[in-house]
């Protein structure tokens, strides 16, 4: 949390609000540029002193709020990823309470999975493009630091989805499951890693920014892989 100076005359007092109301907030500029430049490059690539350099500020400023590269990584994911697993976790519970034994379709399954992704924070323009790229990378990211993160952010609902699809799928043997299961994770994360991709291959047809096209096309395509018959 930012230090506060509290003035010694009550007009010190009431021009520090006006002051402070007109300056971006510092920490939320620094997971911003770190987003970037994460997203960009990987956890590997980027360094404490790219942030600062990007973010305006010296190194010890950016250490009085992020501890290390580690925190301010842990911090960036985890602005946008508990955003998107607690909606995943809601969209689950509600979908098992409409449902008789909890048993929940496989494609309400799905779209309730690959929507809080695709479709997370409002934000406009590249800003979302960043925060989209930023977590597509996290993915992919080899960095043994960006897989613990990723765990700790995404296997727990990771794991309550698998039940979940396991119970709409029965006839389908654990280890088949969780084949598909990557896969259809490799579908969803290469949509947020390459959308440029899309529109090229498809002449312009397609845009890679209608995510709720993306959801309707891809949700489909995934239950068919998910069901897919079991070769003996």
């Amino acid at each position: 949390m930012a230090r506060q100076t509290i003035g010694k005359k009550k007009t010190q007092r009431a021009a520090t609000p006006r002051r402070r109301a007109t300056r971006p907030n510092l920490p939320e500029r620094i997971l911003d540029v770190a987003e970037e430049l994460f997203g960009r490059v990987g956890y590997g690539g980027t360094t404490t002193r790219a942030i600062a350099s990007r973010a305006r500020v010296n190194v010890g400023q950016l250490h009085y709020y992020f501890e290390s590269k580690r925190a301010i990584f842990e911090a960036v994911v985890a602005r946008h990823g508990t955003e998107v697993t607690e909606r995943r976790r809601q969209l689950l519970l509600e979908a098992q309470a409409r449902y008789p034994h909890g048993i929940v379709p496989l494609d309400v399954l799905v779209d309730a999975l690959v929507r809080p992704l695709l479709m997370a924070e409002p934000r406009a323009g590249s800003q979302r493009r960043t925060s989209m790229q930023m977590h597509a990378r996290l993915f992919t990211d080899p960095d043994d630091t960006a897989s613990i993160v990723r765990a700790d952010i995404y296997d727990e609902t990771n794991a309550l989805y698998v039940e979940a699809i396991q119970r709409a799928l029965p006839k389908i043997p654990a280890k088949t499951l969780y084949w598909r299961y990557y896969f259809m994770m490799g579908a969803y994360v290469w949509t947020l890693l390459q959308p440029g991709r899309l529109e090229s291959i498809s002449q312009g047809r397609c845009d890679p920014a209608d995510m709720e096209t993306a959801i309707r096309e891809i949700v489909p395509f995934v239950c068919a892989g998910l069901a897919a018959p079991v070769e003996r």
